[in-house]
């Protein structure tokens, strides 16, 4: 028998222990094949790698590919534990320490070269509806099949590259320590979770501190920049832990003084959890930590198209904007207007004309209170000796200190508009005048010629003719258009969108396979537990009520943190997050709770099949 088959042969009789791990590496690099095929489709080759789907395409693929490599690490780690006996009783019959890592790094790499070439297949079968739904959300003109050579290549050559250092790496955890530990696997018990009421507080004040720090956006946090991050991510995810493992310990012992756990089934469910409580609160904290991952993302995502038209006109007031310079031949202003125009002809649009004078070194506005109450759409009244000052850039108070003006240092300040006027940035501030100030402020005058569409968000395709017809040209006119930057704004949120989705996908898929995968990885010890329980008389009933509830705590207890870790953040973010966001959140949770409940009876069913069996 050669060294191989002894592999092949090792891998088919343990072959249950292989699948989650086998399925969620194929997974992911179905997952990069797919991104791949799309960053070296054809109709791309023109596309700027500093382009914004340029770079979003391209750290996609990172994230895809390195947490891929995490996931494949822990689960060859876990195949580790999974296989002490069987690697024990290979040392038993005299195989070296060399023999054994061998044995580990073959197998795990014929796993994954099967994994690779079973994705690419796969992949290439799905592709061409993938690059259909890559079409409709990219909005790209011609989007087909055609044959990703590239693609593959890439996702043979990367994967392969990371199976192999994978393999080799983890195969050196494995020792001469380790080894008497292997032998005495089967007496082996697992260590209890200690108390540690000091770190617990300790944790969750230093969490609640940074948080509040963040919030209110303290010099500190300026100061620290991306330490900061990474020091409050590492705080809370340290906070989690304590609280899943703390938690867990807690609830056992309340539950062991109460008059619930000499009912029925509870006792020995209770006895489960305590032997496995360190393995238990580790696996909560790895779901808890992937869910929220993903109810975050999922929410951000999809809320992110509610606020896109909002956020256009705020920054764009208008449909169209043709502003021309002072300076500007008056021949050439009557041509771009005649042109623009034309192109209007065949929809329904509102025209207005107004004019303001600017103090170009301080990059001050001045209008008249006539143009102002036309834009407002309102009848406002000022004296003499009174101003409006309204902002120039979207998000930034207006000026309001006019001690120093030349024209109005004594006028009253009587109100704020804080919502820019015109297009944001082009002036700092705007002061609104009486007419007759107005006519005596001695600055440049800019002519504004503003053209409000209905229903304007269905007319992008005209909005990039007139913009492309008639640009922007500094010094001379300044066009702009709330139609081009909603059109704009939607394909980034789009592509973020469509990437998002994909790693929403990865993260619940390892969710689920870590979870499966560590069922089948202590299948074979609970297995002989309850062989022993129902010879003293525990019936099928009563073992599926343990099975049940234990699964059940392994699956909605992580949940339920991570919505607790999603409803928290929301608090946290009321006064910067809308309505639809809220309900586009709970909207999303209830869909994954449905989708998690199929998910519990599915494993329920084939957990219990093969527990008995």
């Amino acid at each position: 028998m050669s060294f191989n088959h002894i592999v092949l042969q090792n891998i088919l009789r343990d072959k249950w222990t292989y699948v989650s791990y086998f399925l969620s590496s194929m997974f992911s690099i179905i997952i990069f094949f797919l991104f791949s095929v799309i960053a070296f489709h054809p109709s791309l080759k023109s596309l700027d790698p500093n382009s914004t789907l340029g770079i979003s395409l391209m750290l996609a693929s990172l994230l895809v590919y390195l947490f891929s490599f995490i996931y494949i690490a822990y689960s060859i780690m876990a195949f580790l534990r999974k296989k002490t006996k069987t690697l024990g009783i290979f040392m038993i019959t005299g195989a070296s320490m060399k023999q054994i890592r061998k044995l580990v790094y073959r197998e795990n790499l014929l796993i994954g070269v099967l994994a690779i070439v079973a994705a690419i297949v796969l992949g290439l079968v799905i592709t061409p509806l993938f690059l259909m739904g890559a079409k409709v959300v990219l909005k790209a003109d011609t989007f087909g099949m055609y044959m990703p050579l590239q693609a593959i290549g890439l996702t043979i050559g990367l994967f392969l590259i990371l199976f192999v250092v994978i393999s080799k790496v983890v195969t050196k955890f494995i020792n001469k320590e380790a080894s008497i530990q292997l032998l005495k696997s089967d007496t082996v018990i697992e260590k209890s979770i200690k108390p540690h009421p000091l770190l617990f507080v300790l944790s969750i004040s230093m969490t609640a501190i940074l948080a509040y720090l963040l919030k209110i956006e303290h010099a500190l946090v300026k100061s620290l920049d991306v330490f900061y991050y990474l020091l409050f991510f590492a705080s809370l995810l340290s906070t989690i832990y304590l609280v899943i493992a703390q938690g867990l310990r807690l609830f056992l012992k309340i539950f062991e003084k109460s008059s619930a756990y000499l009912r029925k089934t509870n006792m020995l469910l209770a006895s489960n959890l305590n032997a496995k409580m360190k393995s238990h609160a580790s696996m909560l904290f790895l779901i808890t930590i992937l869910l929220s991952g993903v109810f975050l993302c999922t929410s951000i995502l999809f809320s992110s198209y509610y606020n896109v038209k909002k956020d256009s006109e705020e920054n764009y007031p208008y449909s169209f904007q043709y502003i021309a310079d002072p300076k500007t031949d008056e021949n050439m202003v009557k041509a771009d207007l005649d042109n623009l125009e034309e192109k209007l002809s065949t929809v329904q649009a509102s025209k207005y004309f107004i004019e303001f004078k600017s103090n170009e070194d301080k990059r001050l506005g001045y209008m008249a209170l006539s143009d102002y109450n036309l834009l407002q759409h309102q009848e406002i009244t000022l004296r003499k000796d009174e101003f409006i000052a309204v902002a120039g850039s979207r998000g930034v108070a207006p000026t309001t200190n006019n001690t120093n003006d030349p024209y109005i240092k004594s006028f009253k300040l009587v109100k704020i508009n804080e919502q820019n006027l015109l297009s944001t940035g082009f002036q700092q501030s705007y002061f609104i005048v009486p007419d007759d100030i107005y006519q005596a402020i001695d600055y440049p005058v800019y002519k504004t010629y503003i053209y409000e569409l209905d229903n304007w968000t269905a007319h992008t395709e005209l909005a990039n003719t007139i913009t492309e017809a008639i640009p922007s040209l500094p010094g001379e006119r300044y066009v702009t258009s709330k139609i081009n930057l909603y059109d704009t704004e939607m394909f980034i949120k789009s592509v973020m969108f469509f990437i998002g989705s994909m790693l929403s996908l990865i993260f619940l898929s390892a969710a689920m396979s870590i979870l499966y995968f560590y069922l089948q990885t202590t299948l074979l010890q609970e297995k002989e537990k309850y062989i022993g329980i129902r010879k003293l008389g525990l019936s099928k009933k009563e073992l599926a009520t343990v099975v049940s509830k234990e699964l059940a705590i392994l699956i909605f207890v992580p949940f339920s943190i991570a919505i607790l870790l999603l409803l928290t953040t929301l608090v946290a973010m009321r006064t910067m997050v809308s309505t639809a966001f809220l309900q586009i959140s709970m909207a999303s949770s209830c869909c994954f709770f449905i989708l998690f409940f199929i998910s519990y009876l599915f494993i329920r069913k084939n957990y219990f099949k093969r527990l008995v069996s």
